[in-house]
């Protein structure tokens, strides 16, 4: 009988260096000759509910907070779950590995959206909804990049257009300051929250180079968990 698969995801706010710490994963997983597929969430090329994410994210449907997270976080989890369902599931049932960049736990997002007084309802409305009723994949290790909103914000003004953002340099996420302190807070409780939710230490500083020992940090955890 074929053992069934892993699924590692990497988390953390914008800016946090997700898409670095991504690429050198990939790497040292493939090194191990690993049969590995990787994901990036949203979708915003392949899936058309990806598409509706990057038109909700360019403000089109309205701005951040004006739009209720019981509904904005529906094409986000379509996207998630028709990749799940079409993707991920059939492959790790063969045994093979998947790395992906954000998932169905990035929606964190929406949590911190909410005052504070509404954020326990909708965690207890949102994760069922995902994991139970929709039947999303559970990764076996969320890593969450631990990189301070203070920090992050100077990375992520380093970031170049993309395509989804039609010629803009930040999403109406990404400029939403005080939405990424809240958004990294809530990282933080689901660190807490979840058992297979585990935190890094990230980017110390704006002007250093911390690629290689976060990675070491990130290496060390999948070998203890998962390897």
């Amino acid at each position: 009988m074929t053992e069934r698969g892993k699924f590692i995801v990497l988390e953390g706010i914008d800016g946090s260096s997700k898409a670095t710490q991504f690429k050198l994963l990939e790497q040292r997983l493939k090194s191990l000759k690993k049969k590995l597929i990787t994901a990036d969430f949203p979708r915003y090329y392949e899936s058309k509910w990806g598409q509706l994410v990057g038109r909700f994210l360019t403000g089109e449907f309205g701005k951040l907070d004006e739009v209720s997270p019981y509904l904005a976080v529906l094409p986000y989890m379509i996207d998630q779950y028709t990749w799940s369902r079409d993707i991920g599931a059939p492959w790790l049932k063969k045994g093979g590995w998947v790395l992906s960049n954000r998932y169905f736990t990035s929606n964190v997002h929406q949590i911190a959206k909410l005052n504070t007084a509404s954020q326990k309802k909708y965690r207890d409305w949102l994760w069922p909804a995902g994991y139970e009723e929709l039947g999303l994949l559970k990764p076996n290790l969320v890593i969450f990049i631990d990189t301070m909103p203070e920090i992050a914000r100077k990375l992520n003004l380093r970031k170049g257009n993309r395509a989804y953002t039609k010629r803009k340099k930040r999403d109406i996420a990404e400029n939403h300051w005080e939405h990424q302190k809240a958004a990294y807070r809530e990282y933080k409780k689901a660190v807490k929250t979840f058992s297979w939710w585990v935190a890094v230490e990230g980017v110390k500083t704006a002007k250093g180079d911390y690629s290689l020992q976060i990675h070491q940090s990130i290496w060390e955890l999948v070998k203890k968990r998962l390897l």
